[in-house]
């Protein structure tokens, strides 16, 4: 680790990244912290250290080492089934998601065929075709909330797909897996976590006994020295929930959002898909959907001066690293023809846990907003619009109410 040659005391900041009414002007908040100090302490959930700096937050990104991806506590969902065989121990890891060093890498090594440019074009034709079907559906109302009828909806069943579930079992899993990231309680969650890992393990039971050419099949054996168990299994599909389905309906709600309010923007993004691609990639850096992560520091170590001990908890704002005046001088400005950026923006992560769905999420949200406008042509926001923000682990928006002109 990089180690100033000045110790700081880190700054104590009221910041709590789960209390809804920080949403609205979140990146206000942590750009007077991240000036104030780039690695403050927050007494929230426990107590933990709040990065909102480029160059911090990268640094940490980069050292799994000592910044360990197996933290619990700030938010991340947990909600996978006790039936599954729950001792009251500290549930597994999830593989790939909750490991570090060597053993994430093998990880990535397994899974990596799923997520390649290559492989995220063979999923092009059925997202397409699931934008069109779900766009039918609502086309000649004239208005929607775009959340509930369209950015909800097309996402978990690209998941499932993903997973390897046959498309007779997609709809039941996605309308499990809806009901699940909508529940407003921890018991509702829990609940609907019971329901939802059920059904998974009727698919993860059946790939345990007859392996089949699917992503779940290579999890369950995976050979790695060591079995994986169901509670393994079951922590990672509901982990790919919260990275491929939360994300990326967050994201499209997000990219919708902006192109609603702004006409002239979406009518070039509609007509150009240069402009469209450029657009995709702004909004990621502006508003990423991963919002902030967590990490467990390992080691005592020092960030951007400031002590860590092992056994801290550190909170990465991904968000606020790409507003970063040190490297971005209009990180507070949208600016839709910025494209991909030098440092590059942090929406997609860093270091080894970088996104490794990246390329199946740019053509998802590609796909999504190119049939969005495509069938609504001159949709834009209703007049008594007003969209609530999301803020948390995850970035987004609770409604995107439209309207447009029908041809009927």
């Amino acid at each position: 680790m990089t180690r100033s040659p000045e110790r700081r005391i880190p700054a104590e900041v009221d910041f709590d990244h789960l209390d809804p009414a920080v949403a609205e002007d979140v990146y206000a908040r942590l750009g007077v912290i991240r000036r104030l100090c780039p690695v403050a302490k927050s007494s929230a959930h426990g107590g933990f250290h709040l990065l909102t700096g480029y160059d911090e937050i990268r640094e940490a990104a980069g050292h799994g080492e000592i910044f360990s991806s197996y933290v619990h506590g700030l938010g991340a969902a947990d909600v996978v089934a006790e039936e599954a065989g729950s001792d009251g121990n500290p549930p597994p890891r999830a593989p790939l998601f909750e490991f570090d060093g060597q053993a994430h890498m093998a990880w990535r090594r397994i899974l990596r065929p799923y997520f390649t440019p290559t492989a995220a074009k063979e999923h092009e034709s059925l997202i397409r075709r699931l934008c069109r079907e779900t766009l039918t559906g609502f086309a000649k109302q004239g208005r929607a909330d775009l959340v509930t009828a369209y950015t909800q909806v097309v996402p978990p069943l690209v998941v499932a797909a993903l997973l390897g579930v046959p498309e007779s079992g997609r709809e039941l899993l996605a309308e499990h897996a809806k009901r699940l990231v909508a529940a407003e309680s921890r018991e509702e969650a829990e609940k609907r976590g019971r329901e939802y890992a059920k059904l998974l393990l009727g698919h993860i039971r059946e790939r345990a006994g007859v392996p089949r050419d699917d992503m779940l099949s290579d999890v369950i054996h995976a050979d790695l020295g060591a079995p994986v168990s169901e509670r393994q299994v079951l922590r990672f599909a509901a982990l790919m929930v919260a990275a491929g389905q939360l994300t990326t309906t967050d994201a499209a709600a997000t990219m919708a959002l902006l192109l609603a309010e702004n006409p002239d923007l979406r009518d070039r993004a509609r007509d150009s898909p240069k402009v469209l691609e450029e657009f995709i990639e702004e909004a990621v850096r502006y508003e990423p959907a991963v919002a902030a992560t967590g990490r467990a520091v390992t080691r005592p170590t020092t960030l951007g001066g400031v002590r860590l001990d092992a056994g801290d908890r550190v909170l990465l704002a991904w968000g606020s690293a790409n507003r970063d005046e040190r490297h971005f001088s209009d990180g507070d400005v949208f600016r839709p023809e910025r494209g991909r950026t030098r440092p590059a923006h942090l929406g997609w992560g860093a270091g080894a846990h970088r996104c490794l769905g990246r390329h199946l999420a740019r053509l998802e949200l590609r796909v999504m907003l190119q049939e969005l406008l495509a069938a609504l042509p001159n949709l834009r926001l209703q007049a008594d619009a007003q969209p609530r923000r999301t803020y948390g682990v995850i970035r987004g928006v609770r409604e995107v109410a439209v309207e447009w002109e029908t041809t009927s």
